[in-house]
C-alpha cells in the first residue's frame, strides 16, 4: 500500500496514451516545458525587485440596443430600436412567455424587423447586438400582440 508498482505505472501510461494519443504526448510535454520555463523566468524577474503587472482585460461586447418598440399589425408585430455603436448586426429573439426563454428568429443588419405570419396571442421580444467582441446582453423586453 502506498507504493506504485510497475503495473500501476503501466496502467497510468495506458490511460495517458488513450486520452492524448502517441502523437500528442511530445506536444503536451513541449507545452509543459515552456510553461515551467516561463514561470521560472517570471520568478527570477520578480526576485530582482522588478514588479510586473500585466492586466489583460477582454474587450467588452457592444452595449445592448435601446429604444426598442413593438407596434402591432394584422398578424404581425413591427419592431424597431436605436442603433448601437459598434454593432454589425442585431439578433431578434421571441418568446411566448414573459422573461423567456427566447428563440432567435432573425439576425439582421437593420434597426427594424417585422415579425409576420403570427397567430393571435401575446409575444415577448428582446434584441441583442453582435459586434467584433461578441454578442451583447439582451435589450429590455417588449410585448407585441398582433391585431
Amino acid at each position: 500500500m502506498g507504493e506504485f508498482s510497475i503495473f500501476h505505472w503501466l496502467v497510468v501510461l495506458a490511460v495517458v496514451l488513450i486520452f492524448f494519443g502517441g502523437r500528442r504526448i511530445p506536444e503536451v510535454m513541449k507545452g509543459l516545458g515552456e510553461g515551467i520555463r516561463s514561470f521560472k523566468d517570471g520568478m527570477s524577474g520578480m526576485a530582482g525587485g522588478a514588479t510586473a503587472t500585466a492586466t489583460a482585460t477582454a474587450p467588452a461586447p457592444v452595449a445592448a440596443p435601446t429604444g426598442i418598440t413593438a407596434k402591432p399589425g394584422k398578424g404581425q408585430v413591427a419592431l424597431s430600436w436605436s442603433a448601437s455603436s459598434g454593432a454589425s448586426s442585431y439578433n431578434v429573439k421571441r418568446s411566448g412567455t414573459s422573461g423567456g426563454p427566447y428563440a432567435l428568429i432573425v439576425s439582421t443588419g437593420s434597426t427594424s424587423y417585422t415579425d409576420d405570419g403570427l397567430a393571435s396571442g401575446t409575444y415577448y421580444y428582446v434584441v441583442s447586438c453582435v459586434g467584433p467582441n461578441g454578442e451583447s446582453m439582451n435589450s429590455v423586453e417588449v410585448t407585441g400582440t398582433p391585431a
